[in-house]
């Protein structure tokens, strides 16, 4: 199931124009663009549509795609929370892990909590689970039925392990 997963996110991003660099090419444009590759500047750039190339770029280049802010947010949270689908396809891609929490949160449960329903049906395609329970927080599922989203209660139900 995770290599179908996997197989299915390259093929989508080959086919939205992403991940055509490869990583000595991107670290090229990189440079160009006077962009310095490192988790902190990965981690600044999933907060914006501006910057999604960027943090694409990064990833492909080889900055860790499970860089972590300071208060333990990864890269993939941080673009389920601000909408950036291109930007979680290729840390998806590039090996983010789904399963990473911090501070009551993950990946699923912020694109959840902000009712983005395509972040969520990526994030599930790539093994996220709507019923874990990140520390201290309550699991997608539950923060959906909290809300009282029934379109989003019956989407994480169909994927719930």
């Amino acid at each position: 199931m995770k290599n179908q997963t996997l197989l299915f996110l390259a093929v989508v991003l080959l086919l939205s124009g992403c991940g055509q660099e490869t990583p000595d090419e991107a670290k090229q444009k990189l440079e160009k663009m006077k962009v310095a590759q490192t988790p902190e500047v990965l981690l600044e750039s999933t907060k914006s549509e501006k910057s999604a190339k960027v943090a694409e770029l990064l990833v492909t280049a080889g900055v860790d795609p499970n860089a972590r802010q300071a208060n333990g947010m990864t890269a993939l949270m941080s673009a389920a929370f601000n909408g950036q689908e291109d930007v979680a396809k290729a840390l998806l891609v590039k090996g983010a892990d789904v399963k990473l929490d911090a501070a009551g949160f993950n990946a699923l449960s912020l694109a959840v909590e902000r009712g983005n329903k395509s972040m969520v049906k990526l994030l599930l395609e790539a093994g996220a689970d709507p019923k874990v329970r990140p520390e201290a927080g309550l699991s997608a599922l539950e923060k959906a039925e909290q809300r009282g989203n029934k379109d989003m209660i019956e989407l994480l139900k169909k994927h719930a392990k």
